[in-house]
């Protein structure tokens, strides 16, 4: 990768992102709206890090780990049921300690802003 993030791993997984994220979906359902705001948080991102000029790339080595990061975010805003940091943690093959860490910066880079307009669906 070019542009390293904490969102890179050092390794390709070796679970493709299908089997990924029917993985997430599986052990940790959540409404269908994680996924859409999920989009739609990748998308600030990536004008965030324009903006402050950081490093930012969504790829095989990074992608994996947004999602859970996303989606441990997402189904906390927007659902009133939600598991443990520990189960997102083990079910997207992470510590919990990584996670929390990647949810930390996976907010400052929306801004902590979670609220999505029609206009951005």
């Amino acid at each position: 990768p070019s542009c390293l993030t904490m969102f890179h791993s050092s390794a390709l997984p070796e679970i493709d992102l299908r089997s990924y994220l029917g993985r997430v979906r599986r052990y940790c359902p959540c409404p269908h709206e994680c996924f859409l705001a999920l989009i739609v948080y990748i998308h600030r991102m990536r004008h965030v890090a324009e903006y402050r000029r950081l490093p930012f790339s969504v790829d095989p080595f990074s992608v994996h780990r947004l999602l859970i990061a996303g989606i441990t975010i997402s189904v906390k805003f927007f659902s009133d049921f939600f598991y443990a940091n520990q189960r997102y943690a083990r079910v997207g093959g992470l510590t919990a300690s990584e996670l929390n860490s990647l949810e930390i910066q996976f907010l400052t880079m929306t801004n902590f802003d979670l609220s999505i307009s029609v206009e951005e669906l």
